[in-house]
């Protein structure tokens, strides 16, 4: 995509979001490549983003802009250190922030996968003459997760944390491993068998839009689950449901017959949590649920997520590249390479004193930004 922009030597480079969907460490090196050709060819860029620390770093004017209207603009400088307008103060307040709920003693476990393996077979060469190797995802792989505990999954793309996380629901096939949900051995379960835990185990993805039927109204998305599980004594009973589920995801009730087109990214996130609620669970994958959203709706879901917790007595297993975020949400966390786990423990302890070469890398892309 750079490339491609550079390709007639432009005087200006509008960059919109190109970080997002990245790693810390691969949106370090984006950002550091941006800015030596723009050195290399004397070219203006202008940096449409949502990554304050992207900003503190990177730019040397400001402008903050809300409904359509700049709302304050600066030298980047004097623009963190004194911000005049009330929305500036607000958005510079909004970076993750906070920790964990307190965990309670003595917790039961809810899952546990010991030793899980994940291979893909890659097919190489051509029709007549092809050749088969194998892409180890998921290396023997063992954690467990408490009751109404957090964590984290962290490392670069690739790293195997979406894969690791799916092996664990059974959403995909794992080659081997064990993995039991509240001590009940699952990965020799049948779809027939494991259908009476889904409802106890739920998933909230990265993009919500994806996520969400286009051709279904919110009510029709949160009640299919409910519908497919068995849940609710009728259609009155599942619609009180579904509106509890909407009210508890910080959203009205009375939007069930709208769809997900009329809402922002960061209303169909809570759209999509309240799917995963509704039917009750007791373990939620989170995967990459915050890195699409701007500062501000951030912290909104990841406040919503710690209420959620306390209220529900929820555990999540949460899949990130945000080392802030995860900071902000997380009781431990597990720091992955090339499908292992390089390195785990209480959040606070990895984050502040990595270990391992990786991680510390990892740490310093997050917080500092430097390529």
């Amino acid at each position: 995509m750079i490339a491609m922009a550079l390709a007639n030597k432009p005087d200006v480079l509008i960059a919109d979001e190109p970080t997002t969907a990245l790693d810390v460490t691969v949106q370090a090196q984006i950002l550091g490549l941006i800015r030596k050709l723009q050195l290399d060819l004397g070219m203006a860029v202008i940096l449409i983003t949502h990554d304050l620390t992207v900003v503190r770093h990177f730019s040397d004017y400001v402008y903050v802009m809300s409904e359509g209207v700049v709302r304050e603009h600066n030298k980047t400088q004097p623009l963190f250190a004194d911000p005049q307008h009330t929305y500036t103060r607000k958005l510079l307040a909004s970076e993750p922030s906070g920790e964990a709920n307190p965990l309670p003693e003595g917790g039961e476990t809810i899952l546990e996968g010991r030793d899980v393996r994940v291979a893909f077979t890659l097919k190489t060469g051509t029709f007549f003459n092809s050749s088969y190797s194998q892409l180890v995802a998921v290396n023997d792989l063992s954690i467990t997760l408490k009751k109404q505990e957090t964590l984290g999954l962290v490392g670069e793309s690739g790293s195997g944390k979406t894969t690791f996380g799916q092996a664990l629901m059974r959403l995909i096939h794992a080659d081997g491993g064990t993995v039991l949900f509240d001590d009940k051995h699952i990965e020799g379960l049948t779809r027939e068998q494991i259908r009476p835990l889904r409802s106890r185990m739920q998933v909230v993805f990265q993009d919500p839009f994806s996520s969400l039927n286009p051709r279904m109204t919110i009510g029709q998305i949160i009640e299919e689950g409910l519908i497919v599980n068995g849940i609710g004594s009728s259609g009155k009973d599942r619609d009180g449901r579904v509106r509890d589920a909407l009210v508890s995801s910080g959203l009205p009730g009375s939007i069930t017959h709208r769809f997900p087109h009329e809402f922002s990214g960061g209303q169909r996130q809570r759209i999509a949590i309240a799917r995963a609620v509704a039917l009750e669970p007791e373990f939620i994958l989170l995967d990459e649920p915050t890195s699409a959203l701007d500062l501000s709706v951030q912290a909104q879901i990841i406040e919503l997520l710690r209420t959620l917790q306390r209220e529900r007595g929820l555990s999540y297993l949460f899949i990130s590249h945000d080392l802030k975020v995860v900071r902000a949400l997380c009781h431990r966390v597990c720091v992955m390479q090339h499908g292992t786990i390089v390195e785990q423990g209480p959040v606070r302890d990895v984050l502040e004193n990595p270990q391992t070469e990786y991680t510390k890398r990892l740490v310093k892309a997050a917080f500092e930004v430097a390529a």
